[in-house]
């Protein structure tokens, strides 16, 4: 069964967001920019609870994605602390300075509740997935790995894409335990160039 549709945006909803992380990031270098610059956000956004990512991505390439798969704070609070971690606290990258805003693109995705996906091996869950777009979460003890439904892009086979997620978690590529709890998800995701 596949995993509850995330909410609709409108289009002005959607620009409405990119505002607030784009205004967001100009703030962390213009500490005065964000009160005159604020978009005006609609009662339904203030009242928004979703998991989100914000990926941020320069020339192309990726530079910092940062996300909460759930969340008991308005989408309008989460948002900017979102942004700022994409942009300076993803280990993997150096953090962002000013010069790179121009050449920045912000991607958001809004991902729906979380569903669990009962399987017994990693062959099962490969079958669950294949044909689909699902955003996965493996989880087991205390490590937990996520991959946006985004990532099908680069690795469009169930086996590698379930794979590389468990390397990324720390696991083994052969690993697969009883233990391992499987959820699946979907996402709104909208973009700056995609607008």
């Amino acid at each position: 069964m596949p995993a509850l549709p995330v909410v609709k945006l409108s289009q002005s909803e959607k620009e409405q967001l990119l505002v607030l992380a784009r205004n967001t990031l100009i703030a962390a270098f213009n500490p005065n920019y964000i009160a005159a610059k604020q978009p005006l956000l609609t009662e339904r956004l203030k009242q928004l609870q979703l998991g989100c990512f914000v990926t941020l991505t320069l020339d192309g390439e990726l530079k910092g994605c940062i996300g909460h798969i759930e969340t008991d704070r308005p989408i309008t609070e989460l948002l900017p602390t979102l942004t700022n971690s994409s942009a300076f606290n993803d280990l993997r990258f150096q953090p962002l300075v000013e010069s790179q805003l121009t050449s920045l693109s912000i991607e958001i995705s809004l991902l729906s509740k979380m569903q669990v996906v009962e399987v017994n091996e990693q062959s099962e869950l490969q079958s669950y997935l294949k044909g689909t777009s699902l955003g996965l979460v493996l989880s087991e003890g205390d490590r937990k790995a996520l991959f946006l439904p985004q990532v099908w892009q680069q690795l469009p086979e169930p086996k590698e894409f379930i794979e590389a997620l468990k390397v990324k978690g720390g696991w083994d590529r052969g690993y697969w335990s009883s233990n391992m709890k499987v959820e699946v998800f979907s996402v709104t995701h909208f973009s700056e160039e995609s607008l």
